[in-house]
């Protein structure tokens, strides 16, 4: 039967494999390696044992995904010979990506038309990136524990981490409520080489009169890659809404948009001003 209603075909077992390497952060893959090498084949306990492996977001039905390929290939390859798949795959696919300047990253619904990334995957990357510095902006700021963990291991190596987020208005900025991004990153708020910036409330009238938006959303890895998109650094951005972004991967690009950020921090008169971790009582 064809036409408009005839149903989509079932992603063959290569297909998913490749899939999962494209939008796995690195160490969910692993950790689902080390599970395949263990399961000679597909049983009951699989699927729960690779969202166990390690926690994430939207995990579960990329697992199912795999455990109906799997269980449909014919013959049906043991687990190990997956595991030995996905480590070539992410090998090449690693290999693939050094040499392009720029990577598509979206969250929610995906596509079948290109190859991409997940937002979560990418900023996690790019983030382990970093050896020296790492500029992380964002409107809202909640959730995110993962990202937070991985900020956190930067800054435990040395990485000098400054943090630019919108604060409430009870705080000068624009955010509804009473919290905003402080209490996402709380945790952050006594490691030396964490620092927090904020708009200033006076610098942020245009000629019009309006009151503007830090609404930049940008995770800048030393001065060589950039994510760049319209997430947020939440939860729902990263895993339920439907937002696109960019990783550039050139020099001269990522130190213009990071120099940026730096003379608005550090000029006499700049706008960003320090911004402290617990709001003004």
């Amino acid at each position: 039967m064809t036409g408009h209603n005839a149903p989509e075909p079932a992603p063959s077992l290569p297909e998913v494999l490749s899939g999962l390497v494209a939008t796995l952060p690195e160490t969910h893959l692993a950790a689902w390696i080390n599970v395949l090498h263990t399961v000679p084949t597909p049983d009951g306990r699989t699927e729960s044992r690779l969202i166990a492996a390690h926690p994430g977001f939207g995990l579960g039905p990329r697992a199912g995904l795999l455990l109906s390929a799997w269980r449909s290939t014919d013959p049906q390859p043991p687990g190990c010979a997956l595991a030995l798949a996905l480590e070539a795959a992410a090998n090449r696919y690693e290999q693939d990506l050094a040499t392009h300047h720029v990577e598509i990253a979206v969250s929610g619904p995906v596509s079948d038309a290109v190859p991409i990334r997940l937002t979560a995957s990418v900023a996690i990357q790019v983030i382990r990136a970093a050896s020296t510095t790492l500029l992380v902006t964002s409107y809202a700021a909640f959730g995110i524990q993962e990202i937070v963990s991985e900020i956190r291991a930067a800054a435990d190596r040395g990485v000098s981490v400054d943090l630019v987020l919108e604060t409430a208005r009870a705080s000068g900025g624009r955010l509804q409520g009473e919290s905003d991004g402080r209490t996402a990153f709380h945790e952050l708020r006594f490691h030396p080489d964490v620092h927090l910036w904020q708009w200033a409330n006076h610098e942020r009238y245009g000629p019009g009169g309006r009151r503007g938006s830090m609404h930049a959303k940008v995770i800048a890895a030393d001065r060589s890659t950039a994510l760049l998109g319209s997430a947020n650094l939440t939860d729902n951005a990263y895993s339920d809404n439907l937002e696109i972004g960019a990783v550039i991967r050139d020099s001269t690009a990522v130190a213009s948009i990071v120099d940026h950020f730096i003379n608005l921090m550090h000029s006499a008169d700049g706008p960003l001003v320090r911004l402290p971790w617990q709001p003004a009582s």
